[in-house]
C-alpha cells in the first residue's frame, strides 16, 4: 500500500514538470508509460505452530504388594494311640539238666547239659580240663583252646565255681567227658569261693607237695624251655621256681612282665618236687597275675 502511494506522488511530479516546460499554445502530448507496479505478493501466512502436545506422565502408581498370605501349617492328624499292649512275659527256656551219675558209655555222642561245682583243674597241650561234681557223680568238662578262648566266663572258671555246660559226651581212656563246641556253651552260675591262702616262700617245704598255695614276690630271673618257662620268684624269705606251660603262658595277661626282673607277681599253684627241687605249677592262665612292673 505504501508502495502504491509513492508511485502516485512520483506521477504527479512528472506531470507538473512537463507542464512547466512546455511552450504556450503547444500541447505536448507526452505518453507516459506507467508500468503497473508488481503486486507485492501477500505475505505467506506462517501457519500457526501446531502446539506440541506434551505428554504429561501419569503419576507413577505406587505398587502396594498384596501381603503374602501366611500359610498356616496344617497340624498332622493326631494319631490315636493304640491301646497299650502288655507284652506277655517271656518264657524262660527250660534246660534239662542231666545228672552226672546217670551218664555212661552208652551216652557217648549224646548232647547233654550238666551243672556242677569245679573240684579239679588241669591243663594239657591242646586245652584245659575241669572236673565237675553235682552230688550224683562227676564228669570232666574238656575245653579245647578255641572253646576256652571263646568263652566269656573263662577267667571265672576255677576251683569252687559252679558251672553249667552243654556238649557231647565223649570218652578218653575210660574217662567220660563233656566237650562243648562253642565258648557260649559254658557259663559260670556261681563264682569261685575257694581261694588259696597267701604263704611266705620261705615257709614252703617238701611236706607241702601236692598242696595248692599262693605266693607273691618279685621276678628274680627267667629261663625258657621249648614248651614252658621257669620264672624264679622271691619275696625276701626265700626263692622258688614257678613252672609255666607254654599254653598257659600265652594266655596270661601282661605276660611280658614275667620276663622283667623286678616285676611283682602273684602265683597260685600246686607245690611239686622235680629232681629234688621244690617248684610251683599253676594250672590255669588266671593263676598268674602280673601286679606291677619296675
Amino acid at each position: 500500500m505504501v508502495r502504491d502511494l509513492l508511485y502516485g506522488i512520483l506521477t504527479l511530479l512528472i506531470i507538473g514538470v512537463i507542464g512547466c516546460t512546455s511552450r504556450p499554445g503547444h500541447q505536448v502530448t507526452t505518453t507516459v508509460s506507467l508500468s503497473s507496479p508488481t503486486a507485492t505478493p501477500a505475505p505467506t501466512v506462517t501457519p500457526s505452530r501446531t502446539p506440541t502436545f506434551t505428554l504429561t506422565p501419569s503419576p507413577t502408581a505406587t505398587y502396594t504388594p498384596f501381603p503374602t498370605p501366611t500359610r498356616t501349617a496344617t497340624p498332622p492328624p493326631t494319631a490315636t494311640p493304640s491301646p497299650t499292649r502288655t507284652p506277655a512275659p517271656t518264657a524262660t527256656p527250660t534246660v534239662e539238666l542231666i545228672s552226672m551219675g546217670s551218664l555212661s558209655v552208652a551216652d557217648v555222642g549224646r548232647e547233654v547239659t550238666v551243672e556242677g561245682e569245679v573240684v579239679g583243674v588241669a591243663s594239657f597241650s591242646a586245652g584245659f580240663k575241669f572236673t565237675l561234681e553235682d552230688g550224683t557223680g562227676d564228669i570232666v568238662l574238656l575245653m579245647w583252646h578255641n572253646v576256652y578262648d571263646d568263652c566269656w566266663d573263662a577267667r571265672e572258671i576255677n576251683l569252687g565255681a559252679r558251672v553249667r555246660a552243654k556238649g557231647k559226651v565223649a570218652q578218653y581212656e575210660e574217662e567220660l567227658q563233656v566237650q562243648p563246641d562253642f565258648g557260649g556253651d559254658v557259663r559260670v552260675i556261681e563264682q569261685a569261693s575257694e581261694r588259696a591262702t597267701l604263704q611266705e616262700i620261705g615257709s614252703i617245704t617238701g611236706g607241702d607237695e601236692g598242696k595248692r598255695v599262693m605266693i607273691e614276690g618279685e621276678v628274680i630271673r627267667v629261663s625258657g624251655l621249648r614248651n614252658a618257662v621257669v620264672v624264679s620268684v622271691g619275696d625276701g624269705t626265700g626263692e622258688i621256681p614257678v613252672f609255666i606251660w607254654r599254653n598257659i603262658l600265652d594266655r596270661i595277661r601282661d605276660n611280658t612282665g614275667l620276663g622283667t626282673p623286678g616285676a611283682r607277681v602273684r602265683v597260685v599253684g600246686v607245690v611239686t618236687v622235680y629232681r629234688g627241687n621244690l617248684e610251683i605249677v599253676p594250672a590255669l592262665p588266671v593263676d598268674v597275675t602280673v601286679l606291677a612292673l619296675p
